[in-house]
């Protein structure tokens, strides 16, 4: 999806611990970007569901206190799947622009 949105200027990093926060393993992944560069959390789970409630608790809307923060994830949802490999195709798609116009 960066490749196709030509959207070089962003950064992908993932994350393989949750708890307890990684906060030196952010620090350090973050550490080559200005203050005030946007951090998104982006995550294919609806908002309700995954780690966007944790993340959002933990940081509210500033990451480290240097970046501002938000999260981009499918609605709320009882389900954490659509059922239909063709809605699904739509939500990822548009979950994907939102992540990537998140960061414009």
């Amino acid at each position: 999806y960066r490749a196709e949105a030509r959207r070089d200027d962003v950064a992908i990093v993932r994350l393989e611990q949750l708890y307890p926060v990684p906060a030196e393993a952010l620090a350090a992944a973050l550490e080559p970007y200005r203050d005030g560069t946007p951090v998104v959390w982006v995550q294919e789970e609806p908002g309700n569901m995954g780690a966007a409630c944790f993340w959002s608790l933990q940081f509210g809307t500033s990451l480290l206190g240097r970046h501002p923060f938000t999260i981009v994830a499918r609605p709320p949802s009882a389900s954490p799947a659509t059922g239909s490999p063709a809605h699904h195709n739509r939500e990822q798609a548009q979950l994907m622009a939102a992540a990537l116009g998140a960061v414009s």
